[in-house]
């Protein structure tokens, strides 16, 4: 059985090329992979997880004082969200708070957040992010007079509108028996072009491989981060690389702990096209289909989306 690889991210400071051809490898036949090395430190991790075990802890009624807006930033509560909408009876059995960019400062936190501490957090993030879309433009050997190294870079700028967002998520116990319509999220893609997860203690994510459709664990490694590809990747690769749909689920031995994890989303700029990456490597793939990040326009010429269309299209039918 195919297993999530793990990929040792120092590598990358003192051979790019080989490090860059693991991640294009596993990006290519799984979608996911573990980054040991990764360069985020644990303490930062584990307050940011501190905070989140303090946050959800409040009462729902302090919580819902923070009620997601239509920016989709705040709190989400229990099935207000529905990942698999064509599936599902019932939204997912967890909840959120989600995280805009800090430094826009559009945002009303709980006290339990400091701003200071989750604009590092972010940036942190995003910082790793570039590091490994530097990876897949060195796989992709794109050439230096196409952006060379810092194709993906030139098009996910911090300081610019994006859909770049932290999320903190908090699976409760189930305190009746489970039933079939029971899941703590429900199978999806994500939306952008790459997401760090942090893990914790309890697992419970599952993938779906590709190549077999067949479902396997994704647990938790210690002192490493979870990466896979998002749906903007897979529309710039033309499929090369695989938007692998994943899900979070109940079993005897995690229904009754809570579990709690840490994502982060990396979006492009909100006006970037979903045009073909200028690799040799997608020269003979032919671009995706309709449901894939392309719409049809007059005379059924095809135009790609932009990253901001794609992610208002997915969210809006995420969202009860």
């Amino acid at each position: 059985m195919e297993q999530i690889p793990i990929i040792d991210f120092s590598l990358f400071d003192t051979d790019q090329v080989n490090c860059s051809k693991e991640i294009k490898k596993a990006s290519e036949t799984i979608g996911f992979f573990y980054l040991k090395n990764h360069g985020i430190s644990q303490d930062i991790i584990d307050k940011m997880f501190t905070h989140t075990k303090e946050f959800f802890s409040l009462s729902k009624e302090e919580k819902l004082k923070y009620s997601v807006n239509e920016k989709y930033q705040g709190y989400v509560s229990i099935h207000q969200e529905m990942l698999d909408p064509s599936n599902q009876k019932i939204g997912d059995w967890k909840e959120c708070f989600n995280f805009g960019k800090i430094r826009k400062k559009l945002q009303v936190l709980p006290p339990c957040f400091e701003e200071e501490f989750i604009d590092k957090f972010e940036k942190t993030c995003h910082q790793l992010c570039m590091k490994i879309l530097q990876a897949f433009s060195i796989s992709l050997e794109i050439l230096q007079d196409e952006g060379g190294k810092n194709w993906f870079e030139q098009r996910h700028k911090y300081e610019n509108d994006s859909g770049d967002t932290l999320r903190i998520l908090h699976y409760p116990p189930m305190k009746h028996n489970i039933d079939e319509k029971d899941i703590r999220a429900g199978s999806h893609t994500d939306y952008g072009s790459l997401t760090i997860l942090f893990q914790k203690d309890v697992g419970g994510l599952e993938i779906e491989l590709p190549s077999t459709k067949q479902w396997i664990p994704a647990p938790v490694i210690n002192d490493c981060v979870l990466i896979n590809i998002a749906d903007l990747l897979e529309y710039w690769s033309k499929g090369l690389f695989k938007s692998t749909k994943h899900r979070v689920t109940f079993n005897n031995d995690t229904s009754m702990i809570d579990r709690y994890s840490i994502a982060y989303f990396c979006h492009a700029e909100d006006d970037v096209g979903l045009d073909p990456i200028p690799s040799k490597y997608l020269e003979n793939l032919d671009s995706i289909n309709v449901d894939k990040g392309i719409v049809y326009g007059v005379d059924g010429v095809k135009t790609p989306l932009t990253a901001g269309e794609h992610l208002k299209f997915r969210l809006v039918s995420t969202y009860r």
